[in-house]
Formats: structure tokens, C-alpha cells, sequence
């Protein structure tokens, strides 16, 4: 004679995945398109240069650029729809040019 049981299996099913290591990322990115124009403060000159939006959250955005701007920056990115103005948080080569990661103040 068989027995059934209604004891729900004894194992651990995490319901949230860990984070990686190196996904550093505090709130979700969403994709982007289109170009925003960037203002590059240099001493007393302002350089505008035309960049790709790549993605943006809550306090970033991610955008490429033909080249490489400093940890620190500040720069003024202007969209169709407003204006912000950023620090420059990191900057990688890409096959683009650079794509940078903007924190937003």
C-alpha cells in the first residue's frame, strides 16, 4: 500500500538571482536611440560634440562618443525634449569610438 505525502519538497529555491560581481548597476537600464548633443566644459572654451544615446536610467546614461573624455568631466547634454547636465563616470574604448557612462546630478 502506497503512501502520499503533501510535504512540500525540502530544497531552497532562491527567489532572486545574485547579483554578478561586476554588474554594478544600482537601478534598471532602458534602451535608447537617437542622438543627443553633448557640451564638453574645457577651462574657459565649451566643445560641442554629436553622440549616440545608447540607454539611460533613473540617475545615468550611457552614450558614444568619437573620443575619450576624463573621470570628472561635466558636460551638458541637450535631447528633443530638455537638457541636463552630467559628470563623465567612465569612458571605454569601443569600436565606435567610446562609449561613456554619465551620471546625472
Amino acid at each position: 500500500m502506497a503512501t502520499q505525502s503533501n510535504a512540500l519538497p525540502n530544497r531552497h529555491v532562491p527567489l532572486m538571482q545574485p547579483k554578478a560581481a561586476d554588474d554594478r548597476r544600482a537601478e534598471p537600464r532602458f534602451g535608447a536611440e537617437g542622438e543627443v548633443t553633448v557640451v564638453v566644459f574645457e577651462g574657459t572654451h565649451e566643445r560641442e560634440v554629436t553622440a549616440k544615446l545608447l540607454d539611460f536610467s533613473l540617475h545615468g546614461l550611457r552614450v558614444q562618443m568619437p573620443y575619450h573624455l576624463g573621470q570628472g568631466t561635466e558636460v551638458h547634454v541637450f535631447f528633443s525634449w530638455g537638457e541636463v547636465t552630467t559628470q563623465v563616470m567612465w569612458s571605454t574604448a569601443a569600436d565606435n569610438g567610446f562609449e561613456l557612462g554619465l551620471q546625472l546630478f
